[in-house]
């Protein structure tokens, strides 16, 4: 897709793919930035908002529901941290999230998808 984000994550962006993704943030396995998972969460909801023709049901919206909040925590998170001079000069692939919270996400997505 054209109007992606730029993210070193190279798998496709599917609900089983985000489980997978959280699986490995929760499991400190991760060898991307939470910039990069962020930004693969915000081109998951693009791909469902762009088309048309994929099939939605409680699972994938549910899915799309958490990337949202996860892109929406990111900004919170961010402006809330630091200050404009510091966001300005930031590494943002530098700035780690609460694990806590891709824990409470990763069991939001287990207990939608039963």
């Amino acid at each position: 897709m054209e109007n992606c984000i730029k993210t070193s994550i190279k798998i496709p962006n599917t609900v089983g793919n985000l489980k997978t993704l959280l699986d490995t943030l929760c499991n400190k396995e991760n060898s991307f930035s939470h910039y990069d998972f962020v930004n693969w969460c915000d081109n998951l909801t693009m791909v469902f908002d762009n088309d048309e023709g994929i099939e939605s049901d409680e699972n994938v919206s549910m899915a799309i529901e958490i990337a949202r909040d996860i892109e929406c925590q990111w900004d919170l998170f961010l402006v809330n941290t630091y200050s404009l001079e510091e966001l300005q000069k930031l590494d943002l692939s530098k700035v780690k999230l609460p694990y806590e919270w891709f824990k409470d996400w990763l069991k939001q997505l287990n207990e939608k998808q039963k």
